[in-house]
């Protein structure tokens, strides 16, 4: 696995995390729906 895919990966599992806050009732579904853009963005750095 070359770095890409664990930077990929991490990415997902923050993503993850971020939508268990969401369901969860920790955070609203704005700051849901700008955590998981900003993630996105990024992930889109390394080529998802």
């Amino acid at each position: 696995m070359d770095d890409k895919e664990k930077n990929l990966a991490l990415l997902r599992n923050e993503m993850e995390n971020v939508r268990e806050l969401y369901l969860k009732g920790f955070i609203d579904k704005v700051t849901y729906q700008n955590e998981t853009r900003d993630l996105f963005e990024i992930a889109v750095k390394y080529g998802a």
